[in-house]
């Protein structure tokens, strides 16, 4: 039998190799520990919107072209940064006094792209009144890494929180 001998540069390209597959989770877990600080983040915003604040979020949406917005509150939808921010802040002139609170049904982040959905509860005056209303809405969530970090990309929203088929809304 013929010995063979392994070199020193064999023994450190296995040792690279083994230290980059241990990092590889350890690097995931970063890069979910960081998108998890922005949505944090975006919550935060998100709650000052609805005490008539919009400028929090507005500074963590993406000014690309292809921004797009579905709010709650209906309409055809906004495309692109200067609708999407005008739409931001006609939002905010829409509630006072809100607190929010969320439950997240699911969320996922991979390289550059990342998305939450969950459900979204809002108590919130409408400017000039005093009784309080109750928001339920169910959105979804798209992020985008960019050179400046992570962006909001897209926000859909709906208050369709009961299902209901065609079927059942004739009857």
């Amino acid at each position: 039998m013929k010995a063979t001998h392994i070199g020193p540069s064999v023994v450190c390209c296995v040792a690279a190799l083994s230290a980059l597959a241990l990092s590889v989770p350890q690097a995931a877990a970063q890069e979910r520990a960081a998108f998890d600080a922005f949505f944090d983040t975006v919550t935060r915003a998100e709650g000052e919107l609805f005490r008539g604040r919009a400028e929090p979020l507005k500074a963590l949406w993406s000014r690309a072209s292809d921004a797009t917005l579905f709010g709650v509150s209906g309409g055809s939808g906004d495309h692109g940064w200067d609708q999407v921010g005008r739409r931001l802040d006609w939002a905010s002139t829409q509630y006072s006094e809100g607190s929010l609170t969320i439950e997240r049904i699911a969320s996922y982040v991979d390289g550059n792209l990342g998305y939450v959905v969950q459900r979204e509860r809002v108590r919130y005056k409408v400017p000039g009144r005093s009784e309080e209303s109750i928001l339920e809405i169910r959105a979804t969530w798209i992020f985008r890494r960019e050179r400046m970090g992570w962006r909001v990309i897209h926000r859909q929203a709906d208050p369709q929180m009961k299902r209901q088929g065609p079927a059942e809304v004739t009857r």
